[in-house]
């Protein structure tokens, strides 16, 4: 375990690499063999959108990530779009010689390094979370994940999703804390693990069935306002282009003012 990192104010220094978009306002739809799938990221109140997402196809599995950069470290639009970048190269290189859950846990070991490497050759500390999936032809989906932007496999009759490297969480897990009272807590935006901070990380990794169910990948500027109930009815409820849309809109009316980025895929004919 890392130490404690703060997150969320305001970086003051002027990035240095190509990022998203500061707003994007319709979600992009790529239908891909058997997988139709939408994004948004919405920087909300931020002057700056330090998320990043990907979406696309990697050997024969379609990738889905999303980055949130630390808004209380330098730089950490850097960061994320940084993790994104490195995660992409390592698994276009790794896939599919290397069974996914590995290749995946490779690529957010050379996200770390690349952003760990960058902070040394300029001083600094930028980090950052990373999400990400990838979904196979048969609806294996292979996820891993370090920080707290979060999966999701969602279904008619249940909700399961990746667990935050936070104290809240740990608060959470042995019952000292309910998921409702967990989204108003004072230290939900403390980490104990990000890329970036230090010279190694460990990725959780998991394996999920994706048949009849809806993937749903978030920064948490949209999970940090939005129940898992409302989740659910609205990734459920709609197709994945609409259910962006109204997930980006539930957030902003729960009062989020975070970067907001929501990733929706399902199978097609699911």
């Amino acid at each position: 375990m890392h130490g404690l990192c703060t997150r969320r104010t305001a970086p003051t220094t002027k990035p240095i690499v190509h990022h998203l978009p500061e707003r994007i306002t319709m979600a992009e739809v790529t239908p891909l063999p058997a997988v139709t799938h939408a994004s948004i990221s919405d920087r909300g109140t931020r002057a700056r959108n330090e998320d990043a997402l990907v979406t696309g196809w990697v050997a024969r599995y379609h990738l889905f990530a999303v980055a949130d950069g630390l808004g209380g470290h330098a730089r950490g639009n850097v960061a994320s779009a940084t993790a994104i970048s490195a995660l992409r190269e390592t698994l276009e290189l790794a896939l599919p010689q290397t069974e996914p859950l590995a290749a995946l846990s490779m690529g957010f070991r050379r996200a770390n390094e690349a952003i760990h490497r960058y902070n040394r050759q300029h001083g600094l500390n930028a980090g950052t979370t990373l999400v990400a999936a990838l979904l196979d032809e048969n609806g294996v989906c292979s996820i891993g994940s370090v920080g707290d932007s979060r999966a999701y496999v969602i279904t008619e009759t249940a909700l399961w999703r990746t667990k935050d490297h936070s104290p809240v969480q740990e608060l959470v897990d042995a019952g000292l804390l309910s998921p409702e009272e967990a989204l108003a807590h004072p230290q939900k935006n403390v980490l104990t693990r990000a890329l970036g901070l230090a010279g190694s990380v460990q990725a959780d990794t998991y394996e999920k069935d994706l048949q009849n169910a809806v993937l749903l990948l978030s920064s948490d500027g949209l999970h940090d306002a939005v129940s898992e109930r409302l989740l659910q009815e609205i990734a459920l409820g709609y197709d994945p282009a609409e259910a962006c849309r109204r997930l980006v809109a539930a957030a902003k009316s729960a009062g989020s003012s975070d970067n907001i980025t929501v990733v929706v895929a399902r199978r097609s004919g699911d």
